[in-house]
């Protein structure tokens, strides 16, 4: 079983890396991109698109290009939830195609504290913009 993590950092206001066993995930699937914005999390790890209708729900952006846009560059997997495990599989967009291949399976406890607390941390950041 792997360890889903993160880091936070000042990049775009605030961001998001996504570690898997302690390395970025990006990195880990061969691709270039890093952290998630702010601005695109919602109540989980973002969908693609972040906004609007999505073709597949279980597909979620777990890293983007360093300006912050998802349509510069991104990588996006299925999250899919199996009993106690939560899957990401079927790795797309800014991977190699070793990187494609790739299935990461983590504890459903595991997943839902790192969402949790990335997801606090944006509804934090986020009013404290609003407060003058």
């Amino acid at each position: 079983m792997n360890v889903l993590s993160y880091t936070c950092g000042d990049d775009n206001g605030l961001s998001f890396e996504l570690l898997v066993d302690g390395q970025p995930i990006g990195a880990v699937v061969g691709g270039r991109d890093g952290a998630i914005p702010y601005w695109i999390v919602d109540n989980d790890l973002p969908r693609y698109p972040p906004s609007g209708p999505t073709e597949n729900p279980a597909v979620r952006i777990v890293a983007v290009c360093t300006c912050g846009e998802y349509g510069c560059g991104h990588t996006q997997c299925e999250v899919v939830h199996e009993g106690a495990v939560v899957v990401f599989k079927n790795f797309d967009v800014d991977v190699t195609p070793e990187g494609r291949k790739m299935q990461f399976r983590f504890a459903v406890e595991n997943y839902k504290q790192v969402v949790s607390e990335i997801v606090a941390r944006v509804r934090e950041h986020q009013s404290a913009q609003q407060t003058p």
